[in-house]
């Protein structure tokens, strides 16, 4: 075989396999972000569900700051919009005849900087003087489709598209973000990401193995926490 026949089809050869690779490369992304698309269509599916039977999703006066910065007061649930898969307040504008297509609004995450709403007024009992009252502030995040609602504070803490502290009647399925201390960014929440926050924690990891996610959060925030009242006796 001549040289130049020889380089040809070594050079062929290459050509047609790097062709192949970028080929195989192309079909991997392709249905990694096919899975990505599944994944966010199944959770956002799921937060329909939870937001339509949950007994946790109740009508609270939210004060909403639109992204004009402007305020406005909002009666409502937290709904689910079946086409475009985001959660949003429907504000009344009663100012508008009941007629009036634009009395009913729907605000969305997307058009808002923050929503917040506070609690009835409850007993503070770490307070100086005894029977304080004090009011309980929930403040939303706005991301994409959701609001994300702090849940649980410690080491790691809990987001949830729900304004509900975690107590016994908390449902675990309406978690949608973990952080790892306060200047962490928040994460979804899944094994992987919890896996990287818990570290080589045995008690936290075993709970991981178990598909425990919740158990291994408060049982890293709690060896956390023993850590430090330790370190401080010091």
């Amino acid at each position: 075989m001549k040289p130049i026949f020889k380089y040809a089809l070594i050079f062929l050869f290459i050509a047609t396999g790097k062709v192949l690779q970028a080929q195989n490369m192309g079909s991997v992304n392709a249905m990694l972000s096919q899975q990505q698309m599944q994944w966010s269509m199944q959770r956002q599916m799921t937060i329909s569900m939870m937001l339509n039977h949950s007994d946790a999703n109740f009508k609270y006066k939210f004060v909403v700051i639109m992204a004009d910065s402007s305020r406005k007061e909002v009666n409502s649930k937290i709904l689910s919009d079946e086409q475009t898969h985001k959660t949003y307040l429907l504000y009344v504008d009663k100012s508008l005849p009941k007629s009036d297509t634009n009395r009913n609004q729907k605000i969305y995450p997307g058009q808002t900087i923050s929503i917040e709403r506070s609690s009835p007024l409850i007993t503070d009992l770490r307070a100086p003087v005894k029977n304080t009252v004090r009011e309980k502030i929930y403040k939303g995040l706005a991301k994409d489709s959701c609001w994300m609602f702090k849940a649980m504070s410690g080491s790691i803490s809990v987001y949830s598209y729900l304004s509900v502290e975690t107590d016994r009647t908390f449902d675990e399925r309406t978690i949608v973000g973990i952080q790892l201390h306060d200047d962490g960014p928040i994460l979804k929440y899944n094994a992987e990401n919890l896996k990287q926050m818990v570290g080589d924690d045995i008690d936290a990891l075993e709970s991981i193995q178990n598909k425990s996610y919740l158990k291994a959060i408060k049982k890293y925030n709690h060896n956390r926490q023993k850590e430090a009242e330790k370190a401080a006796k010091k």
